[in-house]
């Protein structure tokens, strides 16, 4: 995809970073990721280095009595029960109000991960993106023919699609107007992977959760 990306010069890739020796006390105190687990996961049959700054985190715990992480989505402040709806976000709404809100740190990056999928974000690359002040890093996207309005509509509910319009036309009208605009294009950000930086991310939890908490 980052070739295919890169030859229609659209959607660049990170910049890559040198390693430094220091890299490790670097990572502790300014990079978390997240990667959600959910308790019926299929054993992968390869495995893959996961960086040192990737926590696994538990999804949907409040569900089940099995435990397939140390860290869980279902203490503090948590919609663990409502997995069955919100998938992996479980998750971002707990790293949210537990881990965001209580970081004082001004610089800090927070990153959301899939334990199959995750960003090609090497420890080197850490550097240019907070020396940069890289707002977000994303997957590259997903191409939708012809348009993510007719992809999305394979794949949701006619009745759930229409209820996610209004809440959204409710809560957030200007971003409601440019919704036919966003659907027309052929290009999706999927997955619910996210690395961003705090302030971004935190912006982005209180314009997602009021929306999908009235769509629920």
């Amino acid at each position: 995809m980052g070739d295919y990306y890169a030859s229609m010069d659209m959607f660049p890739g990170l910049t890559r970073g040198c390693i430094s020796e220091n890299i490790h006390g670097y990572i502790s105190e300014d990079i978390h990721g997240y990667m959600a687990k959910f308790y019926k996961d299929r054993e992968l049959t390869g495995q893959y280095a996961i960086p040192r700054w990737i926590q696994p985190i538990q999804v949907g715990t409040a569900l089940t009595d099995e435990r397939v992480a140390l860290k869980t989505d279902h203490l503090g402040d948590n919609i663990s029960a409502k997995n069955v709806n919100y998938c992996e976000l479980t998750a971002l709404y707990w790293i949210w109000k537990n881990e965001m809100e209580r970081d004082a740190a001004p610089d800090s990056y927070y990153g959301l991960f899939h334990y199959r999928r995750l960003l090609d974000i090497k420890d080197e690359d850490l550097f240019p993106i907070r020396d940069h002040g890289t707002d977000v890093v994303l997957p590259y996207p997903t191409v939708c023919e012809p348009d993510i309005s007719e992809h999305h509509g394979r794949y949701v509910k006619a009745g759930d699609w229409e209820a996610m319009l209004q809440a959204v036309r409710e809560l957030q009208p200007e971003y409601y107007a440019a919704l036919p605009g966003i659907f027309g294009q052929k290009y999706m950000y999927n997955y619910n992977i996210i690395f961003a930086r705090k302030d971004v991310l935190t912006e982005y939890c209180k314009w997602l959760f009021p929306i999908l908490e009235r769509t629920e």
